[in-house]
């Protein structure tokens, strides 16, 4: 009871505990403005964070929407009709060799 005494009536002053203290409350909030500074660096980087993992899920299912079209596209039944318009055809016949005679003695 006599410490809250002493805060309240101004004793404290007095006797210049205050004044001696005064290096280590410097310090102490230091500290405390120090810790309030890097709890809105961390707000900032998880922000950040939280933004960029919505970029990256907008941007896969970008992806997967380009190579579903991309495989819809690249059938090869669409590619013979895309074809055709040039006069390319799939060829159903098995390829030919073909034997030189000359070059066939020389081996």
């Amino acid at each position: 009871m006599t410490l809250l005494k002493e805060i309240f009536s101004g004793d404290l002053f007095r006797k210049g505990i205050v004044i001696k203290s005064t290096p280590f409350l410097v310090y102490v909030t230091f500290l405390m403005v120090i810790y309030v500074a890097y709890g809105y660096h961390v707000d900032s980087i998880v922000l950040e964070i939280s933004k960029e993992s919505k970029r990256s899920e907008k941007l896969y299912s970008q992806l997967q929407s380009a190579l579903e079209l991309y495989d819809k596209e690249s059938l090869q039944s669409k590619v013979v009709k895309q074809t055709e318009k040039w006069g390319l055809y799939e060829s159903v016949d098995p390829p030919l060799i073909i034997h030189n005679k000359k070059s066939d003695n020389e081996k």
